[in-house]
């Protein structure tokens, strides 16, 4: 077997870095009339915002474990919509080399592994500046790996995506997801697969082992005990299906 090698520079320096939690309630409205002088990531840890970018008249909502990166220097209103809201915020800049257009432009991101990234910042280690780099970088690589905006020929699988990645840990047929897309059971199973690359049902499982791995890096809870409160019941499953999707980030 021959080796395989790679060598390569990072295009960015992470520096400025800052992390902010936040709870307001609903109506709550913050404009930056000049944006902020720094780059941002935002995570909707409970809750619902909307941000309204006047240049482009775009209005991104994000609910639950959504993130969203708004570039620096980008005139927003950030307006929470319901009691309670709580978001983590971190800013930074990028130095080294010229900003490419990626990021001149909001990005919204709302996978699983996007969420797992702010989920793993606790209280201990947001104080240490190699971790939050760490975790921007991971954030940037998924912001620049995925679509801003879902196709429109995709739209359909919104309210789908939303169940399964927030209530991951229920037992629902996929009747029932179609059923939400407003769709035959064929039809959503195909335009599913075809999107995500998966069926519902490997989508969820894997959504449900990234989150057995992050209450196993919690220390506070066993293997069975993650197993069962992400959905799996049947613990022969459970490990037959970690070891499919252990190696997946």
């Amino acid at each position: 077997m021959g080796d395989i090698r790679y060598s390569g520079n990072l295009h960015y320096e992470i520096n400025n870095l800052g992390f902010v939690s936040v709870v307001r309630n609903e109506n709550f409205v913050f404009p930056y009339k000049n944006g902020k002088p720094t780059f941002t990531f935002v995570f909707v840890q409970r809750g619902q915002m909307d941000y309204y970018f006047p240049q482009t008249k775009q209005t991104v909502h994000l609910e639950k474990e959504d993130v969203l990166f708004i570039p620096k220097k980008l005139p927003y209103r950030a307006t929470y919509l319901k009691d309670n809201t709580k978001a983590q915020i971190l800013t930074f800049d990028l130095n080294g080399q010229s900003v490419s257009e990626t990021w001149q432009k909001p990005i919204f991101l709302n996978e699983p592994e996007t969420a797992l990234i702010f989920n793993s910042i606790t209280a201990q280690n947001r104080i240490n500046s190699f971790f939050l780099a760490a975790k921007i970088y991971e954030l940037l690589y998924q912001a620049e790996s995925k679509l801003t905006t879902i196709p429109t020929k995709y739209k359909k699988l919104l309210p789908a995506l939303k169940e399964l990645q927030q209530s991951y840990y229920k037992n629902e047929k996929i009747a029932y997801y179609a059923k939400l897309s407003n769709m035959s059971e064929p039809n959503f199973r195909r335009l599913f697969k075809e999107y995500t690359g998966k069926s519902p049902i490997e989508y969820r499982n894997l959504i449900r082992i990234l989150n057995v791995k992050r209450l196993m890096a919690s220390g506070e809870f066993k293997i069975t005990e993650a197993a069962y409160l992400v959905g799996f019941n049947n613990m022969a499953f459970f490990y037959e299906t970690y070891n499919k999707y252990k190696t997946e980030e």
